[in-house]
């Protein structure tokens, strides 16, 4: 029996009809699965963010002894106290987790700056944290240790600003432990600097405890917990200008007046004017060594450096003068002789003032740096 032609139509329509809805639907799966996989991680992270709230611990800082500071090592050692505000809920999963030993809240802390944790100490204010009016908990630390400032340059020794920090951080995978981000904040009042804040050479110019910038992500810990913010405790001190003078660049004034003073003696007087620059190069350079041996290997050249180099420069080229000058004067006959020594004078005199104006660039220079 033969097919009516409005059947046969019928189904050829509806085959067509299930070939497009199947390329349709690939087509949204293969979208959805591509969205899945660029989106998904991006999602889940905000939502992990999301559903974790922020704790806020505010610290107070007093440092009351700063001492032992090496310009070898960057190093110095700090006494002082601080004191932890934090709610209730913080001290409740301190008891509670067994991954942290104890249940003090300097467990979930550390100095990020400090160089020999191990010889460190952190002696507790109160035998069991303080409840506060507002419901918050407070606990105190007496601590010393040693400490390294990375933000030292020596660029412009032996002048210049002398930083030294304390930096304090949530430990990594506190927020972890805790399952809440940890943000330190600094108290509005509780801090400041004790009487011993001095460093011998040094003058106090400044200090504040601050906030700094969000760190990011770390992936270290066993719960890659999350730095943050950390907290700052900056002490800025003043290199004394007159002891730096009379201790490193008057020296080396005296040797290179003496220097300069040189071409002054008459140009007959070879002898003594060759001499003296071989003395002179010996003196500089070991003044620049006693100077070294203070500071540690550095990558780059400090103001006393500059000093230093252009005075071998300079002490070179009157050697290297009196040497054609000497030879000149072997040479020439009588009655030429008025007329060299003329000419080596001149020479002498032009000399000095390139010196001269030479150290007065490299000072002028070094200031505006400052």
């Amino acid at each position: 029996m033969l097919q009516k032609p409005w059947s046969l139509d019928n189904k050829q329509r509806y085959k067509s009809i299930l070939i497009m809805n199947r390329h349709w639907f690939f087509k949204l799966l293969i979208v959805s699965l591509l969205a899945i996989g660029l989106f998904g991680p991006a999602l889940q992270v905000k939502a992990q963010k999301q559903a974790l709230s922020t704790e806020v611990i505010e610290v107070s800082m007093w440092i009351d002894n700063v001492y032992g500071f090496s310009v070898k090592d960057k190093t110095y050692n700090i006494q002082g106290s601080m004191l932890l505000t934090y709610p209730q809920f913080i001290q409740d999963n301190l008891k509670e987790t067994d991954q942290i030993a104890g249940a003090n809240i300097i467990d979930l802390l550390q100095f990020e700056n400090m160089v020999e944790p191990w010889n460190s100490s952190f002696t507790p204010l109160y035998a069991v944290p303080k409840l506060l009016a507002d419901k918050r908990l407070a606990q105190g630390y007496d601590f010393s240790g040693s400490f390294y400032s990375n933000s030292i340059n020596f660029k412009n020794y032996p002048f210049g600003v002398l930083p030294l920090s304390v930096v304090l951080q949530p430990r990594v995978g506190a927020s972890g432990d805790i399952g809440r981000n940890l943000l330190l904040k600094v108290a509005s009042s509780g801090n400041g600097l004790g009487s011993k804040a001095g460093l011998s050479g040094y003058e106090l110019s400044s200090w504040r405890f601050h906030n700094v910038a969000n760190q990011g992500e770390t992936g270290l810990g066993s719960q890659g917990g999350k730095i943050l913010e950390s907290i700052v405790f900056e002490i800025n001190y003043q290199i004394n200008a007159f002891s730096s003078v009379v201790r490193w660049l008057l020296p080396l004034a005296i040797v290179m007046l003496l220097m300069l003073l040189t071409p002054n003696l008459r140009s007959s007087l070879c002898s003594d004017r060759l001499a003296i620059p071989p003395v002179v190069m010996l003196t500089v350079a070991f003044l620049q060594q006693a100077y070294r041996e203070s500071l540690p290997s550095l990558p780059y050249l400090t103001f006393l450096d500059g000093l230093y180099t252009f005075s071998y420069v300079v002490t070179l080229a009157f050697f290297l003068l009196f040497i054609w000058a000497s030879n000149c004067m072997d040479r020439v006959d009588a009655k030429n002789r008025d007329f060299l020594i003329h000419r080596i004078d001149k020479w002498d005199l032009r000399l000095q003032l390139v010196s001269i104006s030479g150290f007065g660039f490299i000072t002028v220079f070094a200031f505006w740096r400052f």
